[in-house]
């Protein structure tokens, strides 16, 4: 049963966990920014998922699910870490099962370059974060990561977008 909990609150929120690094830069404007972006692709592989069922047994109001996980270019590279918290902010008994749970997370992405943090709500398999701040290279950046689930509790895809 925990299992599927846990299953389930990942999916919601492991759109925050980045992996593979292909940095491109395109002068594209997305009618919000006005400079070019920086994409930085990620591979994210799960290192260390700990869900606590805090609540009524089962998932509830104020469980949390704590990760951390590697990093990952798309040519195998280890590029960096994340480490994130996300806490069930909302069931909706309704959804389909993997939409049931909506959690709140914030996450940390550690590149050579410095650091990012990303929070948002979460639900199901692809999500969208905002950026809130950064450090070194990142000091100053905008922007947003997609993160896209590929194989829950192991694996996602995350694309952060940096409007400069």
């Amino acid at each position: 049963m925990n299992r599927i909990i846990v299953a389930a609150i990942v999916l919601a929120s492991s759109a925050m966990v980045p992996g593979a690094v292909n940095n491109r830069t395109a002068g594209v404007d997305d009618g919000d920014s006005s400079g070019p972006r920086q994409v930085i692709h990620l591979i994210e592989r799960a290192h260390d998922v700990s869900f606590l069922d805090l609540g009524a047994p089962g998932p509830s109001l104020g469980d949390r699910l704590v990760f951390t996980s590697d990093l990952f270019d798309e040519n195998g590279n280890n590029v960096g870490r994340d480490g994130a918290d996300c806490v069930i902010v909302r069931i909706d008994q309704t959804a389909p099962p993997t939409q049931q749970q909506t959690v709140q997370c914030v996450v940390t992405v550690q590149l050579a370059g410095g650091q990012m943090t990303f929070q948002g709500l979460a639900q199901g398999t692809e999500n969208f974060f905002a950026l809130t701040g950064g450090t070194g290279a990142y000091r100053n950046a905008r922007g947003e990561a997609f993160v896209r689930d590929e194989i829950p509790l192991q694996v996602a895809d995350i694309t952060i977008t940096l409007f400069r």
